[in-house]
């Protein structure tokens, strides 16, 4: 369960799991720009379904705050060990170029394979965890159904 904001506006430090329905019921709502938002989110979790790879997904970053219009969404995707990005489908090859990937969804999309091992997730995490001015604060992790 996704926990309520603190007082700056961020979720508390943690990594909070949530199915797909719940994270885009909690961040995809109360402004155009989120709904807006939210539609590309549909997108990229559908093309990283249908790769058949993606093992996990995170979101960080002023989507899971309380910022009314958030610029983008921050995403790391967990792909499996052998994953092969030469056999990934047209349609999904936006996902794994930055630039695409930001032009097309707005998102900046991160990405890697579960080889890197949790120790190095896990330095990930708590970076991605942490604002520019250095506070901590928690991230989302999205239960694809």
């Amino acid at each position: 369960m996704i926990p309520e904001f603190n007082v700056d506006g961020d979720l508390p430090e943690g990594i909070y799991p949530a199915s797909e329905e719940e994270f885009l019921g909690r961040f995809a709502v109360h402004s155009a720009r989120r709904r807006w938002l939210g539609e590309r989110l549909k997108e990229v979790f559908a093309l990283a379904k249908s790769t058949g790879e993606i093992e996990r997904i995170f979101v960080w970053g002023s989507f899971v705050t309380t910022k009314e219009s958030p610029n983008d969404v921050d995403i790391l995707l967990v792909m499996s060990e052998d994953f092969q990005l030469e056999t990934v489908p047209e349609a999904c090859k936006n996902l794994f170029d930055y630039v695409r990937a930001r032009l097309r969804f707005n998102t900046d999309i991160f990405w890697c394979k579960a080889s890197i091992g949790e120790g190095t997730l896990s330095l990930w995490l708590e970076t991605y965890q942490l604002t520019r001015d250095f506070k901590s604060r928690g991230i989302v992790e999205v239960k694809l159904s």
